[in-house]
């Protein structure tokens, strides 16, 4: 019994569907934070890139709404290739309208960390 116990936790530790550290996961979402706050404060893009962990940050939402504030609703690490973190947004367009939308933002960790909002989803 405590050999089948001892498998089974050894198959499902081999079989998670997580495909990135979890520090690659925090560094992920402190860099899309980074980013987020940035927009906010609606600073130029440039200071994230002088960051000690740099950011490249492109936006188009930038130049047509203000961010007044963000929630990171979740993290998915399944995807090889990049971390999604799921966000919820609260905008401002440029005539004063809010309005509540959710965007998936790929975070690329490498450097620097490329955030960029993923059309797909």
């Amino acid at each position: 019994m405590l050999r089948t116990c001892c498998a089974l936790a050894l198959l499902a530790l081999g079989c998670s569907s997580a495909r990135h550290a979890p520090d690659a996961v925090e560094r992920g979402r402190a860099a899309v934070t980074a980013a987020l706050d940035n927009w906010k404060a609606n600073e130029p893009v440039a200071k994230l890139k002088a960051l000690a962990d740099p950011v490249d940050f492109a936006e188009e939402l930038r130049g047509t709404h203000a961010l007044e504030s963000y929630t990171v609703l979740k993290a998915d690490a399944t995807d090889a290739a990049v971390i999604r973190f799921t966000v919820a947004l609260k905008l401002k367009d440029k005539k004063g309208k809010p309005s509540d939308r959710e965007a998936v933002f790929s975070v690329a960790v490498k450097t620097p960390i490329v955030v960029a909002r993923d059309p797909y989803f």
